[in-house]
């Protein structure tokens, strides 16, 4: 065992000692003497440069090498950078982390990280094509994947959104979030299903228009991821891409997440409170959503906005169609006409009769009585809103 020992310990000093042997012959090598008048690029040294597509303008033709390498010794082959990343390139490329938000490798003058120093076959002399190939050498690519893909996720064009070096918006965008995303959706798109996605700038700018309020406020990736998700619509959280979806709080998770009070609406039969959309106490919401074949908030709403009062929809998506909806609102409730019934009616404290044929209603209708003290409550709150609303309009008078 001792011999075993003893053997391996002299293969491993004979292995050593001819490293440290090539090392030191190849640090002779690069101190051999050169003329100082000679071109750096020969048939004999460096022959290899100046030969791709896309050249460093100072690796051109081997007179400009000292631009940024130095020589210690006339006369001696050992050379060495005159400063280290960025402080190097900066010499000459002023001004390429100069803005609000940097890009780390620009920011900490790491150029190499993207750029070859002499030479590449691809523009800006990159280390490899400007696409997303170039990018996952840093970013997680698994952050990019997913059942929805982005458009220019899918085509690798990270440049149609982001700035490389610098830019004076979050996420190094080019320009900020609408007019980055009206670029594309200013028009109609086709997503990578073949599904066709409206334009939504004419929308946007529409100052009539009830808009969502994320949607109004510009702030798209307040609902959207911009790369991937397993999601309908590239949307953060879960909500069902069909037609007809049962409510449930997980189906409808990330509407939710803002529209908190809704978790009552939609799973109460009966209110006299929680919704104004409702024929007496008969909760309207919940007898649209909870039903073997509910219906989703996209059948009645807008989710970006609409003309009408509530996001309520002047026509609706149903299979490669659109089927129109006419709503028309009252002081106590209102009307609705749709594909999906014949024309019905609505009052919160005057119960319509309805001609049509329905489901059984859960609960028990209200009470006169009730319907009467639902009114005055209704009233007294609409008067406070409207004295709240007086009042902030004197203060900003101030």
């Amino acid at each position: 065992m001792k011999t075993q020992n003893l053997g391996a310990f002299i293969l491993f000093l004979i292995l050593f000692l001819a490293t440290f042997c090539v090392l030191s012959l190849s640090a002779e090598k690069k101190g051999f003497p050169i003329s100082s008048e000679e071109s750096c690029i020969s048939g004999s040294c460096h022959a290899d440069m100046g030969k791709k597509k896309y050249i460093h303008e100072v690796a051109s033709d081997g007179s400009m090498c000292t631009e940024c390498h130095e020589m210690p010794k006339e006369g001696v082959h050992a050379f060495k950078l005159k400063a280290e990343g960025g402080d190097l390139c900066g010499g000459c490329h002023e001004g390429v982390a100069d803005k609000k938000y940097n890009h780390s490798p620009a920011e900490e003058g790491e150029c190499t990280a993207c750029h070859d120093p002499h030479q590449s076959d691809q523009a800006k002399q990159l280390v490899t094509p400007p696409t997303s190939e170039l990018c996952f050498m840093c970013h997680d690519e698994a952050g990019f994947q997913g059942a929805t893909p982005h458009g220019p996720v899918t085509e690798g064009e990270c440049l149609e959104c982001h700035r490389t070096h610098s830019s004076d918006y979050p996420e190094l965008l080019e320009i900020p979030q609408p007019e980055l995303c009206f670029n594309c959706h200013s028009s109609e798109v086709i997503d990578s299903k073949g599904v066709s996605i409206p334009p939504t700038k004419e929308l946007f700018d529409d100052r009539v228009a009830n808009l969502h309020a994320p949607f109004a406020e510009g702030m798209c990736t307040e609902c959207h991821s911009a790369h991937a998700t397993d999601t309908h619509r590239l949307l953060k959280g879960s909500y069902p891409p069909q037609f007809y979806a049962r409510y449930t709080e997980k189906t409808y998770e990330f509407c939710l997440e803002c529209h908190e009070d809704f978790r009552k609406v939609l799973s109460e039969p009966r209110t006299l409170a929680e919704t104004a959309f409702r024929n007496g106490n008969l909760n309207l919401h919940y007898r649209h959503t909870s039903r073997p074949k509910g219906r989703t908030c996209r059948a009645c709403h807008d989710h970006h906005g609409s003309a009408n009062p509530k996001l309520i929809r002047d026509a609706f998506p149903f299979g490669k169609r659109k089927l129109l909806l006419e709503y028309k609102k009252t002081e106590t409730g209102g009307s609705c006409t749709t594909a999906c019934h014949v024309p019905v009616g609505f009052d919160r404290y005057e119960p319509v009769v309805n001609r049509m044929r329905t489901t059984p209603r859960e609960g028990r209708d209200a009470t006169a009585e009730e319907l009467k003290l639902s009114r005055e409550r209704d009233m007294q709150g609409i008067k406070r809103e409207q004295s709240n609303k007086r009042e902030k309009k004197e203060k900003t008078k101030k």
